[in-house]
């Protein structure tokens, strides 16, 4: 197993234990290890149920703390319900869903989740379901008919709850590679009625461009990996017609550094020879989906180097808060200003608004830290990294 020799302790135990989870291992845990950062490490890349399963084959589990042990248990408690949950609430869209004969594609951890050991271990945020942007409307009374609520309208995703419940309905699979081969994604599954399952590679594929998206625009953390070593555990991958998916969105370098990853961390997957030490940082230090990262401002400055300009703290938060219309007629939730210019000033304050609501948290930490004297840095160094792993 290797590791980059600068990683935390805390985060090597962490990784080497979801290897002997998913591998059913009996093994010795590091008892000199930082109990507290290894709870905190383990919850901010939603790992705490593993983390609990995988301690129940410790052959020196009884040296354990009993109060880590005690808090883990209660963490995995509420995962059971939640999943308990979060199934019932499938299954009631799910019939829904068929009884209007409206085609649908289940993704992502609805469907992943059943190739892990303990299915309840692997923590979903919210179920993912695709359809058809032709049914969105009909989909959207459906559900609220049935007591859903919707939360949030986000262009091609729009968010519903259901007794503390999340669902996020897609009308495109994944909206910055929207193109061949995920531009069409129900050609790529195979249904049963009007429920669809993806073929394996393909949904193997999305599942690394997706993780490409989250380095892009949120960051990416161990679970992403870790889902990818569950499907190459479990599933029959082509990799060879993964790699002609990822070709066609210009993502077969990053594909073979998470590969690399993959197999550094868990064993599964292939080594390229790629040197992924500054990686595997950046996927501990990020969390699950960026949300250990405090510095928000990192991915709204290395946006701006991206496109060739010269950071400045000041034109950054103008650029933000009043981005021109090139930029504004390719966010989905705007798209009424496509080929409409004049209604330039009604977007800028649609989008303020929209943000404050939706994105408050994210966005108010992204302008108060753009002032941060690491800001830049850390945005050059980020910028520096993607492109060696080939995110353009």
């Amino acid at each position: 197993m290797q590791f980059s020799t600068d990683m935390d302790k805390e985060y090597k135990e962490l990784i080497r234990i979801c290897r002997h989870y998913l591998n059913g291992d009996k093994f010795t845990f590091d008892t000199s290890v930082n109990y507290k950062k290894l709870f905190s490490y383990a919850k901010g890349h939603n790992l705490l149920g593993i983390l609990h399963c995988a301690l129940l084959n410790a052959q020196n589990k009884n040296d354990l703390p009993e109060n880590f042990l005690k808090s883990l248990e209660n963490k995995f408690f509420d995962l059971i319900y939640l999943s308990n949950t979060q199934l019932n609430m499938l299954e009631e869209v799910k019939a829904l869903l068929k009884s209007s004969q409206c085609p649908f594609i289940t993704f992502k951890g609805a469907v992943l989740r059943e190739s892990y050991p303990v299915a309840e271990s692997r923590a979903m945020g919210d179920i993912d379901i695709l359809i058809k942007a032709d049914n969105r409307d009909k989909v959207k009374k459906l559900l609220i008919s049935a007591g859903f609520d919707c939360i949030k309208e986000n262009g091609p995703v729009y968010n519903y709850t259901k007794n503390g419940a999340l669902l996020e309905v897609h009308t495109k699979l994944i909206s910055c590679y929207d193109t061949e081969p995920f531009c069409n994604a129900f050609d790529y599954a195979k249904f049963d009625g009007f429920e669809g399952k993806f073929d394996n590679s393909f949904h193997f594929a999305y599942l690394i461009a997706h993780t490409a998206h989250h380095f892009k625009f949120y960051g990416a953390g161990i679970k992403l990996i870790l889902d990818f070593a569950v499907m190459l555990k479990s599933y029959d991958i082509d990799i060879q017609k993964v790699f002609e998916y990822l070709k066609a969105v210009d993502l077969e370098k990053f594909g073979k550094t998470v590969l690399t990853v993959c197999h550094n961390f868990f064993g599964e997957g292939t080594d390229y020879g790629n040197d992924t030490k500054d990686v595997e940082e950046y996927l501990c230090l990020c969390g699950a989906f960026g949300n250990e990262n405090e510095n928000k401002g990192v991915t709204v400055a290395r946006r701006e180097l991206e496109e060739g300009k010269k950071y400045s703290p000041f034109m950054t938060r103008l650029r933000l808060l009043f981005p021109p219309y090139r930029k504004l007629r390719e966010i989905d939730y705007i798209k009424f200003i496509d080929g409409r210019p004049w209604l330039i000033l009604y977007a800028w304050v649609y989008r303020i608004i929209y943000n404050l609501k939706n994105r408050k948290e994210f966005t108010l930490k992204a302008v108060n830290s753009l002032d941060d004297e690491n800001t830049q840095a850390l945005a050059q160094k980020e910028l520096e990294l993607f492109k060696e792993i080939g995110l353009k």
